[in-house]
């Protein structure tokens, strides 16, 4: 008699997880609107141009997910820095030929003063250091032109 309350708990939570489950799912009629928005605002379009230009040999890559190019490995404690890090966008990372990486490139706006910013950049500096790739930090104020990047970058190891 017991086994039988226990088999018709179960079936009752499997109906309830698979309802909810089911619930989960969005209509398509319930959707909200999506539209199509530039991969790149305005400045980062400028930028974007001016690093192709001035390094014609190197693969310029825009938007580019930190753990794409910075890997954890296993420990204790990498899961908090998985979560600190999991939603940070390089913005441009250069690569030679061999797609090795140069460096990391950030554009930051006025938006990089805020305290939410600031820790996300702190966060994605450290990430970027312990895996020993440069990063380089321009202003949109302070944009360089193509022959201050190439500069720059060529001199990068």
């Amino acid at each position: 008699m017991r086994w039988e309350y226990i088999g018709i708990a179960a079936l009752l939570f499997a109906a309830a997880v698979l309802t909810n489950r089911r619930a989960g799912r969005i209509k398509r009629d319930q959707m909200p609107a999506f539209y199509a928005a530039p991969l790149l605002t305005t400045p980062e379009q400028t930028l974007y141009l001016r690093l192709k230009d001035a390094l014609p040999n190197h693969i310029v890559m825009a938007q580019v997910a930190l753990s794409q190019v910075a890997r954890i490995q296993r420990s204790p404690t990498s899961i908090t820095w998985e979560n600190k890090t999991r939603p940070l966008v390089i913005d441009f990372v250069v690569c030679r030929s061999d797609f090795s990486i140069v460096a990391a490139i950030e554009l930051d706006d006025s938006s990089h003063g805020l305290e939410t910013r600031k820790r996300a950049d702190a966060n994605k500096d450290a990430t970027l250091k312990a895996a020993n790739i440069p990063i380089i930090r321009w202003t949109v104020k302070n944009m360089p032109d193509r022959f201050a990047i190439a500069q720059q970058l060529n001199s990068s190891p």
